[in-house]
């Protein structure tokens, strides 16, 4: 069974759309489709009809996200919030509202989709990967929306006293899950990260995306070496560096995305490698910045 495995990325998302148009022009369609944050929003609108009208049709859904300013990122707001010690600074009722709306009336539930699809989402104290599309009167919108509640930026889902965000925190890239649940040919689309120098010292949430972007992206490989080495599996592994420093609300960069992600995918397809781990280069001895004085690197 063929599944489409897509990786959270933020807004980076529209890259995704870009290779999922390149694969659907080759021909190459899902029978199963796994999500994680940015990958659960791309997933769930292409499984409502797997195939390249509509995905070049989700173009349109980043333009609209776009217009709508779907996130709402006033600075006052965000100060507000940081100060009463709220757990998110961004309110995510203009992207529930958004998603909503752009899912069809007889489209809701998960039982409702053409194809499988399942959106994972993260218990904050245990990481523990949470699943939805195994019920089929889950509601779609629900899923995503907690799919891409990225801890301490949007509200996590409070369940019974137990809090849930972007299952990216687990599994950025759910090559596992979709395993466990019967694919075995593997497209994973990997919004990868590659940690440049910046120019310029990052602003705090920069800072924390930093700190913590490396260890989850560093799980995420391990993740991918094994469905590369389970049996009976054939993984492709399609990792897209393009646009690293978009950030959460920003969509000016859209129709550069579109194309930068569909010459990715085409490339790949030119020559594809699969059960193939790409890893993002490494910075060498010589190209890091001087440390504090009485300071030297050392690369493990």
């Amino acid at each position: 069974m063929r599944a489409f495995v897509l990786s959270g990325g933020g807004n980076r998302g529209p890259l995704q759309v870009g290779a999922l148009i390149a694969l659907l022009q080759a021909g190459i369609v899902p029978e199963m489709i796994v999500g994680s944050s940015a990958g659960a929003l791309n997933g769930a609108f292409l499984a409502l009809d797997p195939c390249l009208a509509q995905a070049r049709a989700m173009t349109e859904l980043w333009r609209e996200a776009g217009r709508r300013k779907i996130v709402n990122a006033n600075p006052v707001a965000k100060l507000l919030r940081l100060a009463r010690g709220d757990a998110y600074i961004v309110d995510n009722a203009r992207m529930r509202r958004f998603v909503h709306d752009m899912l069809p009336a007889d489209r809701r539930c998960f039982g409702d989709l053409p194809i499988p699809l399942w959106v994972t989402i993260a218990h904050l104290v245990t990481h523990t990967l949470y699943v939805y599309g195994d019920d089929p009167k889950a509601i779609i919108a629900d899923a995503i929306v907690t799919s891409a509640a990225v801890p301490g930026f949007f509200p996590p889902l409070i369940q019974a006293q137990e809090t849930f965000v972007d299952g990216g925190v687990v599994s950025n890239l759910p090559v596992q899950l979709a395993i466990a649940r019967g694919a075995t040919e593997i497209w994973a689309i990997d919004l990868a990260i590659r940690m440049n120098i910046p120019q310029h010292p990052p602003a705090a949430l920069g800072i924390m995306g930093m700190s913590v972007m490396p260890l989850l992206y560093k799980q995420m490989l391990l993740e991918l070496e094994a469905g590369a080495r389970t049996h009976g599996v054939t993984l492709h592994h399609v990792p897209i560096y393009d646009h690293q420093a978009v950030a959460l609300g920003d969509f000016k960069h859209n129709e550069a995305m579109f194309t930068a992600g569909e010459k990715v995918m085409q490339t790949y397809l030119e020559k594809p490698e699969p059960n193939v781990v790409h890893y993002p280069a490494r910075h060498m001895t010589h190209e890091l910045p001087q440390g504090p004085a009485g300071s030297r690197p050392f690369i493990l």
